[in-house]
C-alpha cells in the first residue's frame, strides 16, 4: 500500500477549520449588519464612527470567508463559483496575497476610524497627522504597484 493512500483522506481534517472560519465569517457579517442598523437610527455625526466600525466588521467577515474557501479549494476540491476572480485560490501564495489585500483595507479603515476621532491641539499634531495620511497613501500606492 502506498503512503499517499493513507495520507490523502487526511485532507478532510481541513473541514474543521473551514467550518470554523465560515462560522466566523457569519458572526462578523451579522454584527456588521447590527452595527449598520444601529447607525441608521442615529444622527450623521454619531452614525459615521458606527458605520466605520461596521465596515471593519464586514472586512473581517471577508477575511474569514476568503480564508475558509481558500483552504477548502486547496485541500478538499476546487469550487465552481461565479466570483472566480475574488475567491479562486491556486496556491498558498495566492491565498496569502488575497488576505494581505483585505488586511491592508482593514488597516486603512482602522486609521480612518482613529483619524475621525483625532482632535489636534498643536501644529506638531497636524504635522504628524499629515505624515500619517501620507504614509498611508504611500502604502496603498505601493500595494497597488506591486500588483
Amino acid at each position: 500500500m502506498r503512503p499517499e493512500a493513507l495520507v490523502y483522506p487526511l485532507r478532510w481534517l481541513m473541514l474543521l477549520p473551514v467550518v470554523g472560519m465560515l462560522l466566523g465569517a457569519l458572526y462578523f457579517a451579522w454584527h456588521a449588519l447590527e452595527e449598520t442598523l444601529l447607525a441608521v437610527q442615529k444622527p450623521l455625526d454619531e452614525a459615521l464612527p458606527v458605520l466605520v466600525g461596521a465596515v471593519d466588521l464586514a472586512l473581517l467577515s471577508a477575511v474569514f470567508l476568503i480564508f475558509s474557501l481558500g483552504l477548502f479549494e486547496l485541500f478538499i476540491r476546487k469550487l465552481e463559483l461565479p466570483l472566480e476572480n475574488a475567491l479562486t485560490v491556486e496556491s498558498l501564495a495566492d491565498l496569502k496575497g488575497k488576505l494581505g489585500q483585505v488586511i491592508i483595507m482593514i488597516l486603512v479603515v482602522k486609521f480612518f476610524e482613529r483619524a475621525s476621532a483625532f482632535k489636534p491641539q498643536t501644529s506638531l499634531d497636524f504635522l504628524l497627522f499629515a505624515g500619517g495620511v501620507a504614509l498611508l497613501a504611500a502604502g496603498l500606492w505601493l500595494a497597488k504597484a506591486k500588483d
